[in-house]
């Protein structure tokens, strides 16, 4: 109970970071557990007489660095190395200068947290130590659901993270509840030529039992050890991996144990434990379906068979210090363990003008497409006013309030810790959340380019969730294939920026780049997924058929997401190349006027991508006015139809991903060929073709709006709220707003002028 996080710096040169490290050598002295949350270590190389110090948070890592002795140094490693729990009091160390918005970024990272609170700078470390003992005592005690007391997760918090491998753990009370059957299966079908072995840990296990061992090990028996005792740490000190695929929580200490041991544990997580089970990257999700009636078993979870295999061999091929098992145990400490501080009570807050209360979850902090979609569609809904607006966002946190104030300044005053119920709760970011919110009804939005989604994403997205909602008939087709059922999935298209048009002023870098020449822009992630080298093929082939031209990259996202797997080695290759054309490559994060002048300042738009879930370049650059080159039968067909819409041939092609997903996935195979036989007929023709496009673009414009993204989701609040009463227990519906337009479950087709 005596315990505290602390938000700062503490390796600056400055003020906040020496009253910082004053209060944790008080507070560590009096018996304080005090936890350094790295989210306020700035990132920075070392100078002369500095030493690196790395850190990691267990999603990034990264390197602070300082002067300070290598006392203090391992004094806050340990502070980072501590766990307490979520619910723990914040104290924030900051400049005086940004007081308020470093106290609000570290209230929305820890929102299930007492009390958030940075001192005033002339408080002593005394004063502040009183302070977090007098807010303990105010706050009192909780006990969450499947937590356990500390007294009995401290001998498996200690067990040591690096450890041999050998041996996959299971432990069961009951042999079907639990999945015993499915881990053996999995086990001799996979595993049992790897020169793991299988041990089986069942308190009071019966002889009627032991025989449907035997039965189901056959001739393998010798590879399977059973244990008649109570699951302890003991049985896990060389565990490659903990299996649980349980059918039904019965219990739920196991699943607790297991994380908290510090080993990698495949786990079902389905709507009886996902609240458990809701940390990034913290288990290995065995997906499958919901089983409403069964004749002997009743109602149960059925985990896939593939699944489970696919999520026991990415768990044995974890290094023997597991990230996703570190991860795992300090989630148990920040969310499973008893007799923390209590959470606030929820706020007070009056509703808007009895208008539906809607709350937006996604990483808005984040340089990602999930951002900047949901940032364009929260003030879209701010504009329409029609909603009760609360943006919940979640880590990881890249960007600040500052940037956000920048960027959409209208969305400040709707960030939330704690928004309450809602009526309508759209959930948006990777990985998709897995446990219902506090809400009447539970909206996914999906992306995935693959074909078939992966079975972790079920059965949340296949069952679970009361609507899914993407953004084109491609990904829709792909929820359908997965079992959901039509009249639930809902196409909601994105719409286009203002600052998107033909009329926004050229970048003048590109244009003193390309001078008198056409530029042919490639505007995504230089992965393969987006078919970069698909385009520098097509470049290659117009350039020898003789066309002048120069080429202008605009990366998105290579150091965030693809950093480690991105092409865009093939850029230094292809400028190596003789006779090829000149290379403008762009990577800064621009605003949207920027990225709007790119498009204008550019003649042709190639994209030959494989996967896409929508493609929002090749939406901006129609918009533009830009003729566009992009891959046939993808997510792009509801804009890329009309004139200067050029589409590629290509094949379904299967392709291999990690995981287990509900289908072979696959990719759409642009024809390189024709990739740049269509870029050749567009310079020839450019004039003609720039005088299409630009036509075109006011139809896209108009196709393609915030607004009716905004209203889709007004229809779906007002559903929601429809269903008020009923779920309430009243026995007709309640309608708040009469006027409720049909939901647009199909994307808009332009006009051609």
């Amino acid at each position: 109970m005596n315990q505290v996080r602390i938000h700062g710096d503490p390796f600056a040169y400055n003020l906040a970071a020496s009253r910082l490290r004053s209060f944790l050598h008080l507070a560590v002295a009096n018996g304080m557990r005090c936890a350094l949350t790295l989210s306020g270590v700035a990132s920075r190389d070392p100078l002369p007489g500095e030493r690196a110090i790395a850190l990691t948070d267990g999603v990034r890592n990264w390197t602070a660095a300082t002067q300070l002795p290598q006392e203090e140094v391992d004094l806050l490693l340990k502070a980072v190395g501590e766990f307490v729990g979520a619910t723990a009091p914040v104290f924030v160390f900051c400049a005086s200068d940004n007081y308020v918005d470093t106290k609000q970024m570290a209230a929305l990272e820890w929102p299930d947290a007492t009390v958030v609170i940075a001192p005033r700078p002339d408080t002593t470390a005394a004063e502040l130590l009183d302070r977090v003992r007098g807010e303990l005592r105010w706050a009192g005690i909780e006990n969450p659901p499947h937590a356990l007391e500390d007294a009995e997760l401290r001998a498996w918090h200690r067990l040591p993270l690096a450890h041999p491998k050998t041996t996959f753990v299971h432990t069961a009370d009951d042999l079907f509840a639990d999945g015993t059957d499915l881990v053996v299966r999995a086990f001799l079908k996979e595993h049992q030529q790897s020169g793991l072995r299988l041990r089986l840990v069942l308190p009071g296990v019966t002889a009627t039992a032991m025989g449907l061992l035997r039965e189901w090990a056959g001739e393998s028996a010798h590879l399977i050890d059973v244990i008649a005792e109570p699951f302890a740490p003991n049985h896990v000190l060389d565990a490659a991996a903990i299996v649980l695929p349980i059918r039904k929580v019965n219990a739920s200490r196991a699943v607790v144990l297991a994380m908290a041991s510090g080993r990698p544990v495949c786990v079902s997580r389905f709507a009886g434990n996902a609240a458990m089970l809701c940390g990034r990257g913290i288990v290995h999700p065995v997906g499958g379906r919901n089983v409403v009636e069964d004749a002997e078993h009743g109602a149960h979870f059925a985990p896939h068979p593939v699944a489970l295999m696919a999520a026991m061999t990415a768990a044995a091929g974890e290094p023997s210090e597991s990230p996703t098992g570190s991860r795992a145990r300090r989630h148990v400490a920040e969310q499973l363990t008893q007799s923390r501080p209590a959470s606030p009570p929820p706020p007070l807050s009056a509703r808007a003008n009895h208008a539906p209360i809607v709350v937006l979850e996604a990483p808005i902090f984040e340089t990602s497409s999930s951002s900047e979609l949901t940032i364009a569609t929260a003030q879209a809904l701010v504009r329409r006013g029609n909603v009760d607006l609360r943006i919940v966002p979640t880590t990881p946190f890249h960007n600040d309030l500052g940037w956000l104030r920048q960027r959409a300044p209208e969305l400040v005053a709707h960030l939330t810790r704690s928004p309450g119920e809602a009526d309508l709760w759209l959930s948006s970011g990777w990985p998709v959340r897995a446990s219902r919110p506090q809400c009447r009804t539970w909206a996914l939005r999906v992306d995935w380019e693959y074909g078939a989604i992966p079975h972790e994403m079920t059965p949340h997205v296949s069952e679970d969730a009361d609507v899914v909602v993407v953004h084109s008939e491609f990904v829709c087709r792909s929820i359908k294939a997965a079992g959901r059922p039509m009249p639930s999935i809902n196409v909601v298209p994105h719409g286009v920026d203002e600052a998107m048009t033909g009329l926004t002023q050229p970048s003048e870098q590109v244009l003193q780049f390309k001078g008198r020449r056409p530029a042919v822009l490639f505007c995504g992630s230089m992965v393969w997924r987006k078919g970069f080298d698909v385009f520098l093929g097509s470049v290659l082939a117009a350039r020898s058929a003789g066309h002048d031209f120069v080429v202008v990259v605009k990366g998105i996202g290579s150091s965030q997401h693809h950093g480690n797997f991105n092409l865009s080695g093939l850029i230094e290759r292809f400028r190596q190349t003789p006779n090829t054309p000149e290379v403008l490559l762009i990577e800064d994060e621009l605003p949207r006027e920027q990225l709007a002048s790119i498009y204008t300042a550019c003649d042709v738009m190639v994209h030959p991508y494989r996967g896409e879930g929508f493609c929002m370049p090749v939406l901006e650059a129609r918009a533009c006015g830009l003729p566009v080159i992009a891959t046939r039968g993808g997510a792009t067909e509801a804009f890329m139809v009309g004139p200067s819409a050029h589409r590629i041939e290509s094949e379904r092609r299967g392709v291999e991903l990690p995981g287990a997903h509900v289908s072979a996935p696959w990719v759409l195979e642009p024809s390189a060929k024709i990739t740049g036989e269509l870029l050749c007929e567009v310079l020839a023709d450019l004039p003609e073709q720039q005088r299409l496009a630009r036509s075109a673009g006011l139809s896209v414009q108009a196709a393609f709006t915030w607004d009716s993204a905004a209203e889709s989701i007004e229809v779906m609040a007002n559903e929601a709220v429809a269903l008020r009463g009923v779920r309430d227990g009243q026995s007709e519906p309640v309608v708040i707003m009469p006027s409720q337009p049909r939901l647009v479950r199909s994307p808009p087709q332009p006009t051609w002028s």
